[in-house]
């Protein structure tokens, strides 16, 4: 008997559907997103500080130094993706939990007290201190594998019934802590072997042994035009067969954070900016509300009535980039006529974008993520008056890229309403 062909949809939705259903992957792409509203008031804190301290008016300044204000200016930044680390150590670490169902506020918990006890102190006058670089941007991946390990080793203990258990009656939240409590022995003695252990090695801590295996290579590859082309081609292409391009996303977010923390950093010092490529430059250049305008303008001008209403329905929210209006009402999805601008222009937007960098035409991204602002005002938050213009031309690149598609997709759909409405 012949075996059935399996088509190449099929392919990309099964495998898109099992990394989709991965504990870890899931676990590391909710927690991260959990942490965006800490990033955005980080970010949008981070432009509107220092372009207080860069405002070269004397007045203006005198009452920053006068009021006290200006040595405080730093600490937003400082409490919010200064210390992503030990945020996204916790959203992990919960989210993780909650799906191998253990108690996610104690694995959130755990996976703080793990991370902050491998973190290499140093005593300084006699006073033990920290380098905060360590818990922000450089401690992303750390937090990751941590937030991964211990939900695991709760759920040891549980499988093993290594648990301390309380009698009816006693409140839930001692029920939990107590059940908790040999987890927590388990989670401060490994950690805490881990770090003696690395001490006593060349490599030093086990930080460095992360930066060493995984994080280098990792930003090496996140930091390159064409990966990162890759990606956003890959996103598309899923977002095409209906799944959701976070999925692929998700994969690169940490490395895409780190590399626009590293921006933000050096933005707030007035240093030079390490990085092009980050998720701040994903928002500004390769994002729906760029890509898609190309098919909302040639929409608004269409003939048939279908198209004329989807317009006006998904205009508004692609505006404030929400694209699922239109994927799922034009439909992009499986729309094999829109097949082109809808997977190839975002790839095509991020190349240009990087080529202008390097040549000098655009400066590079600060950094911010600022999720929600519309285009181009992103754009001048994140780059200046230079991405902003940018970003209007690849608006009107891609009214020409989606152009003859939508027109035959309209002339189709029109042909369609006359034909319905001779028949009556």
């Amino acid at each position: 008997m012949a075996k059935e062909k399996v088509s190449l949809t099929d392919r990309v939705l099964k495998g898109a559907s099992a990394i989709q259903k991965n504990s870890y992957m899931t676990a590391i792409s909710y927690g991260l997103a959990s942490l965006m509203p800490i990033i955005v008031v980080g970010s949008m804190m981070t432009i509107l500080t220092t372009l207080a301290v860069a405002i070269k008016v004397p007045a203006f300044q005198q009452v920053l130094t006068a009021t006290g204000i200006k040595p405080f200016l730093k600490y937003p930044n400082m409490v919010t993706n200064g210390l992503l680390g030990i945020f996204a150590a916790y959203a992990i670490g919960y989210n993780l939990a909650q799906i191998k169902k253990q108690d996610p506020y104690s694995a959130g918990l755990l996976s703080i007290m793990a991370f902050m006890i491998v973190q290499p102190f140093g005593v300084v006058k006699g006073q033990d201190v920290l380098p905060l670089n360590l818990v922000g941007a450089e401690g992303i991946f750390t937090a990751i594998i941590i937030g991964l390990i211990v939900p695991n080793i709760m759920k040891l203990m549980a499988d093993h019934n290594l648990l301390i258990k309380m009698p009816q009656g006693v409140p839930e939240m001692i029920s939990r802590s107590f059940a908790a409590l040999t987890a927590a022995f388990a989670v401060l003695i490994i950690f805490f072997t881990i770090k003696i252990i690395f001490a006593n090695t060349s490599v030093g801590t086990l930080q460095n042994l992360i930066k060493i295996v995984i994080q280098t290579p990792l930003k090496a590859l996140g930091a390159s035009w064409i990966s990162f082309v890759i990606v956003v081609l890959a996103s598309n292409l899923l977002w095409f067969f209906g799944v959701h391009g976070n999925l692929v996303l998700s994969v690169m977010m940490p490395i895409y954070l780190q590399l626009d923390l590293e921006n933000l950093s050096a933005y707030q010092a007035g240093k030079p900016l390490p990085n092009i490529i980050g998720n701040a430059y994903l928002n500004a250049y390769a994002s729906g509300s760029c890509i898609l305008f190309g098919l909302v303008f040639w929409l608004w001008r269409a003939r048939s009535k279908r198209y004329q209403v989807i317009a006006k329905l998904g205009a508004v929210p692609l505006f404030f980039g929400i694209s699922e209006p239109l994927a799922f009402g034009v439909p992009y999805v499986l729309n094999f006529t829109l097949f082109i601008p809808q997977v190839f222009s975002a790839s095509l937007n991020a190349a240009l974008a990087y080529f202008a960098t390097i040549i000098g035409i655009l400066p590079r991204l600060n950094g911010a993520n600022v999720f929600g602002v519309p285009i181009p005002f992103n754009g001048f938050l994140v780059g200046g008056w230079r991405v902003m213009l940018f970003q209007v031309f690849l608006c009107l690149l891609n009214v020409l890229i989606w152009a003859p598609f939508v027109k035959r997709l309209d002339r189709d759909e029109y042909t369609r309403e006359l034909a319905s409405a001779a028949k009556g």
